[in-house]
């Protein structure tokens, strides 16, 4: 910490060991190694019947056919949109789960109870 307290030095570690269960949220925690003191952080408890995200049918639908490993041009031939319509579902999954790619976007989803 600086001379105001600020944090100015944190490190990150992620578990990438093989047997996580990829439906469940991230658990995360920050050690002061100053005071020793563990710290948790509160993982956000939202639930599909949560309004707070809330993907409409065709996103949900755009989704599972990512999951199954579609491009968007495949995507579009199935469900007669454009590729351009796609992306932007696409772009808009990402955004209401705040997932910084479509793999992080499907596992959110999937904890969250969105694809079922």
């Amino acid at each position: 910490m600086d001379r105001k307290g600020n944090v100015w030095l944190s490190l990150g570690v992620v578990d990438i060991s093989p047997n996580q269960d990829s439906s469940t949220l991230t658990r995360t925690q920050v050690l002061n190694f100053k005071t020793g003191q563990l710290i948790k952080l509160p993982v956000e408890k939202t639930t599909a019947n949560n309004p707070t995200i809330e993907l409409s049918s065709r996103e949900k639908e755009v989704l599972v056919m990512v999951k199954e490993g579609l491009l968007s041009k495949e995507i579009s031939e199935k469900l007669y949109i454009s590729v351009h319509t796609v992306n932007t579902h696409r772009q808009r999954i990402l955004e209401k789960l705040n997932a910084n790619n479509s793999q992080e976007a499907i596992k959110y989803a999937s904890a969250l109870g969105l694809l079922e």
